[in-house]
């Protein structure tokens, strides 16, 4: 396996496995509440469907956009086997991750100090994770795309 394929599988195993987390964290945080068929129920859709809807827009144009970084990883430098999924990422995907997780830092804490009194964040959390797990699946894609070069 190439720099570049291996590069590919990283970042969509990133992806997914940042959104089975989320995706746990938020089911954590909902189930104690969660009594179909009541709001939560027609919440939880909504939060389904945001996500889906977020990976076919925003997070496939980011995934397109960091798969297009593909060229510049190496596939004679080893470096790039360790490291290959950053430079997909770029700058610009890198910051935009590293404000994502100050982002969930910020809304776990202000769910510890009280301040999700109907229970929201897990619905959120859960649209996120839906987003992620079904936009982590451009990057599987590419890799069938892409021969070993």
């Amino acid at each position: 396996m190439t720099a570049r394929r291996f590069s590919l599988v990283l970042a969509g195993i990133i992806w997914l496995a940042v959104a089975l987390r989320i995706a746990s964290r938020g089911w954590h945080w909902i189930q104690p509440y969660f009594q179909p068929p009541q709001w939560q129920l027609a919440l939880l859709i909504v939060s389904v469907l945001i996500g889906v809807l977020k990976a076919r827009t925003v997070l496939r144009k980011a995934s397109e956009r960091n798969i297009g970084n593909l060229n510049r990883v190496d596939n004679k430098n080893p470096l790039h086997f360790l490291f290959g999924w950053l430079i997909i990422y770029g700058k610009r995907g890198t910051v935009m991750i590293l404000i994502m997780i100050g982002l969930g830092i910020g809304l776990r804490h202000l769910r510890e100090i009280g301040y999700d009194p109907f229970n929201v964040y897990g619905f959120i959390y859960l649209g996120i994770a839906t987003g992620l797990a079904l936009s982590s699946l451009y990057y599987f894609e590419a890799v069938a795309k892409h021969s070993e070069s």
